[in-house]
Parts: C-alpha cells; structure tokens; sequence
C-alpha cells in the first residue's frame, strides 16, 4: 500500500470573509479527492480582538509561530494562503518565510513568490482596481479621491495602489503623499481614516484597499456627519459580506475567493496526479453599489445577496450560541485541574460536544515563552495528551504520551481509498506562554467557533500549569520545613543528631522494633579537658569529631548516634535475634578499640584519641523509658574509663600526611569545623 497524499494548508484570520471563503471553497474540492488536507490556522488580525488586548503585536507574533509546527508533518505540497499572513508583509521575511519550506512543492495565494518555490495564484488587483478608481473619476467626476491602501510590500496591496496612481495621473489628477494613508486589511485602520480627513479637508470619495478596512471608514464617516453615498463616497475591494449587508451597499471589486480556493485544490490534484502546472491571475469583477453615488445602477443588493445576509446573520448567531459553553467548560476544567485525567477528560468531552469527528492534543515538553523580536524556542518532540474519535477518547498523560518528532505526521494515517479526512490545527497559548497544537476533524462552518474554544483551552493549561507550579511549590515548602526540622536536630560540630534528635530517632527504632533485642550504648572522648588545655580548643573540636565519625563508622549509618553533650555520645543498635548479644556488643566496643588505634597510628597529631564505651543490652519495648537505659549505660561507660590512657601526650609524632582510610573516614576533620 502507497503512501496516502497530504497537502497542508496555511491560513490565517480565518474569521475574516476573504480567507473563510479559501477555507470553504479548499473545503469542499478536496472531501471526495481521497487525499488528506491539514489546515493550519495563522496570525489573527487586530480587528478581531481590538479592545480585548492592549497589544496586538503580541496576540500576533504568538499566531506566527504555528506554521513552524509544520516540521512535525510529512506534507507532499502546501497551499500558502500567504495575503492572509498579514505580519509577514516585509519583502525580506517573505523570502525567510518561503525558505523554511523551499524541500515542499508550494502554491502561494494572494501574493507573488519565486519560481523556485512554486507557483502563485494572485487575483486581478491592478484591473480590478483601475476600474473602480476610474469609474469615480468618469462617471462621478471625482477628482479629490484619497486612497487607504494595505500593508506597505504585500503584493496585492501594492498592485491596487499602482493602479490607484495610475488611474488618477492617466486622468490629470495629481497625488501628493498626503492622500495615501496605510492600514494592515483590518478594521484597526481608526489613525489612518481620520489622517486622510485632516489632511485633505475637500474629500470627494475614499478609495479603501479591502471592504474590512472601509467598515471603518464608513463608521467615521456617521461620526463626521457625513452621508456614504451623498457627502462621500466610499469603495471597497473584495466584495466581502460588508458590502451587500452595508446601508448604502459598498461599491467594490470582487477578487473571487472562492474561485481562488478551488482553483488551488485543481493545480494541487493535478501536481499530485504528475501534470505540469502554472502560476495564475484570477479575475475580478466590478460591482457598482450606492456607496459611489451611484442609484438604480446594474448592481444593487439581489434577493440573492438578501437571502445571503440572512444566512450569515443566522450562522453568526449559531457560533456565537455555540461559544457561550466555553466559559463554562473552562470553569469546569479549572475546578479540576490538579487531577490530570479529569483535566483532559473534560476537554475531550466537550470536543465532541462541539462536533469533532476526532482530535488530537500536542503539548511541548515546557511552555514555548514568546517575546516579540526574540527567535521561538520550538520543542524538538510534542507529547500526544490525548486522542479523540468519534465517542471515544484516550487520555495518555505526561508519563503515557507518545512523541511525535519531526516529520513524523500529526494527524492519523488513513487508507489510500478513504475519502479526504480534513483537520484544522489551532495554536494554544496564553499571554506569552504557549503550549503546543490542537489538530480536529471538524466541519468548515465550526472552524470559527472552535477557535473561540481554543482560546478558553489555552487559559485553562495555563490555569493548570498555575495549580501544578503551586503544588511543586507546596510540596518543596514541606520539604525545606522538613529539613529545618532536620536541621534543628543536627549537632553542627559532628553533623550527627544533637540531645533531641537521638532521642527522638531512638524512639522510633525501639517504637518499630517491638520485641527484638538492642544495645544502648554511650561514648566520651577521653581527656577532653586536656588536650584543650595543652594543645588548644580547635584540637579539642577536632578530636570530639574524630570520635564522632569513628563511632559513626563503626556503629553503621542506619543506627541512631547523636551528640549529647561536649564530648558524649548517645547510640542505639539492634541486635538480630540468631546473634549472642553479649558477644556481639563484646565485638562492637573491641571495633571501637581497634579503629582508635588505627587513627593514632596515622593522624599525625601530638595526643592520642580514644574513646570510652558503656553498652546496656535491652529489648524494644515502647514503655520503655530511654532515660532508664541511659542510666545502665551510664554505669558501664564508668566502669570503662578505668582503663583509658593516663594522659593523651606524645612524647614524639610521626607524620603521615593526609589521613585516607576505610572510605577517607577522617578526611575532612582538619575542615571549617575546627576554629
């Protein structure tokens, strides 16, 4: 079985009329052609959010980065709706941009590209335009006419603007820099509208680039008093929803949207299928409304445009009526958020709710932070969260996820005889953090309100990144008190228990060990006093941690042993039941004996160390009072110091350098411990 074909899509402002247009038009070509299509969905224009955020470059340069999360795919040609990445207008990150996918075979729409990238279908701007400037000029006799134009260097705004220019100079009418201003497509065009109205006080008609950027100015327009079609004229381009629902209806040139869409899905069959193809111009039409002046023309609003108004009225209250549960699927998932299943479980849920046939969740393995004019910090894995398919989803998780890497495909393999499966990706972040791709399987018509879902998405993963950072954070505060606590039972001469602490550990192992055999055991150093008074009191601190350490060595690391005085020692060992305990505490004291004399012998210092041992065998019991063994132990460490040394002088020393025994048991006493 062959590979199945996949083409990728990149589209943005996909709530826009123009592009919704590509989308349907791309859409319904490609359900029968048993090939698989991947939309994934761009930058946002600021209309859409205006108010909502106070800077939409960020909202913007967050959007950008979803079509790098084409690297994870395997496409075999891509479909560049490329006017509609309206941030990508300098001629330099064009070409930057085009690189990334100079190994794919490309169609770029609405905009010029290299031939070594592909080829482009672009409309009939320069004729289109042309004959709506001149029909103001000709027919109106317009002569003060301004121009609002798109972004500087994306060719469709460059190519109206041209013919702009020319048809006001083939007509003797002058153009000074003044009565051009420059907008980005969108309704975000306030600044610029009222700069041609200060600037050119005798306006006779505005000449706007696109019809969403002459919503604006019709909106200005009502503010000033002025009349569209009696005091003003106004035209657009584009022939967007706008135009037939606007009161006067727009005078505009359609650029044919559609038509464009599916014109892209034959060039691309026909690619796949080995047949030669060729860059396009797509025409225009000229549609003559009240907008202009014009009454009782050819083309006014038709029952045809009427029925379509209330169709998009009908499909604008459907998603809005669909977007209300966000908000409520959000306030869901945040009452969950610490349990990871139920987190994800519910976003599964409420994707089926909403429609899709199935989806997949991506995440990067940490948050990508986005700051503008910084390079993204793209993951080289996503983690598969979950998987959606009709009814029934899988939930994997952090620890379960499968990785998707580069190349390797982020929607299911299907069968070279299916019909097309279409999926729509969505980027999910919130504020500067974001978090990875949602890819679905949805109808055409649900692809703006589930963006509106995504948003809500976005703000919950950030919500549960929020709680999980607060557990983390919880869980390392009880850690750190756990250590104070740990702290405050250290002697900070020996590192070992202090009083309290030894007591308390042996509490414990008596409480645990019910009813088996121990040894209660305390250690003093011998002479203490004079080896401060002869040799000073950093001696007299390294020798109470020398014996510290030799008792720590010989006793074990599992057994409680603490410091409980200037020079005491309090310990606990346990016993196993097939031992002798008399002669396994014999063999312990005859160890502490022996590991004293191997420190004298090579510690270079001019007193001996030793250590006197008192040892009470006892059985765990939790009645039992430590203060009452402590007393017998007490008793045998008198009798053992009977037979310590008389005085810790050397008459002469031998030294030996760096002490390095049984695991450098000694090595850091001569350390920070001795002042």
């Amino acid at each position: 079985m062959g590979k199945r074909k996949k083409i990728g899509v990149f589209v943005a402002n996909a709530h826009m009329d123009h592009p919704k247009k590509i989308i349907r038009s791309i859409y319904r070509y490609f359900i029968d052609k048993k090939v698989d299509i991947h939309f994934l969905l761009g930058t946002e224009s600021g209309s859409f959010y205006h108010g909502l955020n106070d800077d939409s470059t960020d909202f913007d340069y967050q959007y950008l980065s979803m079509f790098d999360y084409a690297r994870f795919e395997d496409f075999d040609l891509l479909i560049i709706a490329y006017g509609s990445l309206n941030t990508f207008q300098q001629l330099s990150d064009k070409k930057s941009f085009l690189d990334k996918f100079k190994d794919i075979p490309c169609i770029i729409l609405e905009d010029n590209c290299p031939p070594e990238i592909g080829i482009n279908l672009i409309a009939d701007n320069y004729n289109g335009m042309k004959q709506c400037v001149e029909h103001l000029i000709k027919v109106h006799g317009y002569k003060d006419i301004v121009y609002l134009s798109g972004p500087a260097n994306n060719d469709d705004a460059a190519e109206r603007l041209q013919a702009y220019l020319d048809a006001m100079i083939e007509n003797g009418l002058p153009v000074d820099d003044v009565m051009i201003e420059y907008g980005d497509f969108s309704e975000d065009v306030d600044k610029q509208v009222y700069a041609l109205f200060e600037n050119n006080p005798h306006i006779d008609a505005i000449v706007s680039a696109n019809d969403e950027m002459s919503t604006t100015v019709y909106q200005i327009c009502e503010r000033k008093g002025l009349k569209v079609g009696k005091d003003i004229a106004v035209t657009g381009f584009d022939n967007m929803r706008f135009a037939w629902c606007a009161k006067p209806g727009l005078t505009t040139v359609e650029q044919k949207s559609s038509h464009m869409g599916r014109r892209a899905g034959e060039l691309a069959m026909d690619f796949l299928n080995g047949k030669e193809i060729h860059s396009e111009r797509i025409p225009t039409e000229f549609f003559v409304r009240g907008s202009c002046g014009c009454t009782g023309t050819k083309r006014t609003t038709s029952d045809r445009e009427e029925n379509k108004m209330e169709h998009a009225i009908e499909e604008m209250r459907e998603t809005w009526g669909q977007a209300i549960s966000g908000p409520m699927a959000l306030r869901e998932m945040i009452q969950v958020s610490e349990d990871e299943t139920a987190f994800y479980t519910l976003m599964a849920q409420m994707l089926i709710r909403q429609g899709a046939k199935s989806s997949r969740l991506y995440l990067q393995e940490t948050p990508m932070v986005n700051v503008k004019h910084s390079p993204w910090v793209m993951s080289d894995k996503l983690d598969m969260i979950f998987e959606q398919q009709g009814a029934n989803f899988t939930i994997y998780g952090r620890e379960r996820a499968p990785e998707v890497g580069s190349g390797e495909g982020l929607i299911p393999k299907h069968d070279e005889n299916e019909d097309s499966h279409l999926y729509f990706s969505y980027l999910l972040f919130d504020g500067s953090r974001q978090y990875g791709i949602l890819t679905t399987e949805v109808y055409y018509k649900d692809v703006s309100t589930m963006y509106l879902y995504t948003l809500e998405i976005g703000t919950a993963l950030h919500f549960r990144e929020l709680t999980k950072r607060s557990t983390e954070d919880r869980e390392r505060m009880l850690e750190q008190n756990a250590r104070l606590n740990l702290s405050a039972s250290i002697d900070p001469l020996t590192g070992l228990l202090n009083r309290r602490g030894v007591n308390e550990a042996i509490g414990r192992l008596i409480a645990i060990n019910e009813g088996q055999k121990a040894c209660i055991f305390i250690g003093d150093l011998d002479h203490l006093k004079q080896i401060n008074d002869t040799f000073g009191h950093g001696e007299g601190d390294f020798a109470i941690n020398a014996a510290g350490q030799l008792l720590r060595r010989v006793v074990g690391d599992e057994s409680p042993l603490g410091r409980i005085g200037g020079d005491e020692f309090l310990g606990v060992f346990l016993i196993d039941d097939d031992q002798d305990a008399e002669e396994e505490v014999k063999r312990w004291v005859s160890d502490v004996k022996l590991s004293a004399e191997i420190f004298n012998t090579v510690s270079g210092k001019p007193y001996y160390l030793g250590v006197s041992v008192g040892a009470h065998i006892f059985t765990c019991n939790s009645g039992t009072a430590i203060k009452e063994l402590m007393k017998y132990a007490d008793e045998e460490l008198y009798v053992a110091k009977k037979s310590r040394r008389a005085s810790v002088a050397r008459e002469t020393v031998e030294s030996t350098g760096a002490f390095d025994i049984d695991d450098a048991l000694f090595e850091d006493l001569d350390g920070e411990d001795d002042e």
